[in-house]
């Protein structure tokens, strides 16, 4: 049974909070039940010892002003008082005997302890043959005599009980009040965390779908379930894109293991040996496409992850682009398209020089490839303030409106580009390269008109 509770308790957040809370709830009352009692007492004991006293030093004046036979008329004349107050009055003589004694009826006149304590002014006596306890002090008297006057605690430990019953009788409903309100507000703080809870455990690997109700959205626990959305958003585009990342390089790489193959097999049944030369060198040709694919991939994977190896350096990008210009010139003038060059000085800024030459030759092949014949590609290098500019520009077929958000995304083609050669992988490794240089590319297109990749890089790279 304990063991049972004990487990309630560690998977159980709620009630263990409620109870840690009650258990804090009682010493912090019973430590002020102790202290309102110990001064409620103090208090009754100092107000009996303040009405002896003032009866003590009464008589004494009078003893010492009109004599011991006036006092003793004065403490007859004054019985009836003693007597409703649960009060005993005794004028002892030097012999130690009762000389007068008023207390009320029916109480033993006889001390258990009749003994006179020197170090100690207040004492404390049972009545003979009774439970009756006594509350008293004596003094010497100018005559010799001593007088003792004494108390009952009776009357104080009944009011004591009495305030000890009350105050019980509103702590006992105020302690489940308290238990019952703690528990709700510890149900009502962790609903989120339930709901995150129940969140989870419905999550399914091809389903992530799920989301984390927010109730309170500017408590730290609301905070909390946005951002596991928005993680879960992530996940899901991330889980999502690989799957479709895995289909696409699926399918990109059935075509060329099936020439390879297609061409192995034509080779290997006719006995000429320069067929067999011609599918080896196409098999080499499928291969370097693959392994291009592939080393693609892992650059964007490592550029996206923000652990691609970049050899930064100072260099001049104008430099770099006319270099890059004059390798595709060849090939925009096969198509007959006019390529241009136009830059600025000092176009100079730290950068890896291969990953920016990547940049810009996956640019201008993609501007060259979809630019009919007698079309224009551009190309602008300029620096404002503390960043250099490169703009690609061409007249070409343009991109769908419904097409430019996805550009970036590896493996992705639209639909007008799919007769060209391509894997769908230069622009999103353009944008990898670019963000891991710390800087933006944004696109500007009209459909059948034109297109412009602007890149904006920043001169200081900052570690």
């Amino acid at each position: 049974m304990f063991s049972k509770l004990t487990d309630l308790l560690h998977r159980n957040t709620a009630v263990d909070l409620t109870l840690r809370f009650a258990l804090l709830f009682l010493l912090c009352a019973s430590v002020l039940f102790i202290t309102v009692d110990y001064l409620l007492s103090r208090s009754q004991l100092e107000k009996d010892q303040q009405l002896i006293n003032s009866f003590l030093e009464s008589y004494q004046r009078l003893e010492v002003q009109a004599g011991i036979h006036k006092l003793e008329l004065v403490i007859e004349r004054d019985a009836p008082y003693f007597q409703r107050s649960a009060m005993r009055v005794e004028l002892i003589d030097r012999e130690r005997q009762t000389q007068l004694l008023v207390q009320p009826a029916g109480w033993n006149q006889i001390l258990e302890s009749d003994q006179r304590q020197e170090n100690d002014e207040w004492q404390q006596a049972q009545l003979a043959d009774s439970k009756i306890q006594l509350l008293f002090k004596e003094v010497d008297l100018q005559s010799g005599n001593s007088l003792r006057i004494g108390q009952s605690v009776a009357a104080r430990k009944i009011q004591i009980g009495q305030y000890r019953s009350l105050v019980l009788q509103v702590m006992v409903p105020l302690f489940i009040l308290g238990l019952m309100l703690t528990a709700w507000m510890n149900w009502h703080a962790l609903r989120p965390v339930y709901d995150l809870i129940e969140t989870v455990q419905s999550l399914r690997a091809r389903d992530l779908k799920a989301r984390v109700t927010v109730r309170n959205p500017r408590s730290e626990l609301g905070k909390l379930a946005q951002l596991f959305n928005n993680m879960l958003a992530q996940i899901e585009g991330l889980i999502n894109g690989m799957q479709q990342s895995l289909d696409s390089v699926a399918h990109d790489l059935r075509t060329p293991l099936a020439r390879m193959r297609l061409s192995l097999e034509s080779a290997l049944s006719q006995p000429e040996q320069s067929r067999l030369k011609e599918a080896l060198m196409d098999c080499a040709e499928e291969s370097e496409r693959i392994e291009s694919m592939l080393k693609s991939l892992m650059d964007i994977s490592e550029a996206e992850s923000g652990i691609l190896k970049l050899h930064l350096k100072p260099i001049d990008l104008g430099v770099l682009a006319h270099k890059t210009v004059e390798l595709y010139r060849y090939v925009a003038e096969e198509k007959k398209i006019h390529l241009t060059l136009k830059t600025e000085a000092h176009c100079s800024l730290t950068a890896d020089s291969m990953r920016m030459q990547q940049v810009l030759g996956n640019l201008l092949d993609n501007a060259i490839k979809y630019t009919p014949p007698g079309g224009l590609v551009s190309v602008c290098l300029k620096r404002r303030k503390d960043q250099i500019i490169l703009e690609v520009q061409d007249n070409g077929i343009g991109i769908a409106l419904a097409d430019q958000p996805h550009v970036f995304k590896r493996l992705y083609r639209a639909d007008q580009s799919r007769n060209e050669p391509g894997m769908g992988l230069g622009l999103c490794l353009v944008n990898a390269v670019v963000s891991a240089h710390q800087g933006s590319i944004y696109l500007n297109s009209i459909p059948g008109q034109e297109s412009c990749f602007r890149v904006e890089l920043p001169i200081g790279y900052e570690q």
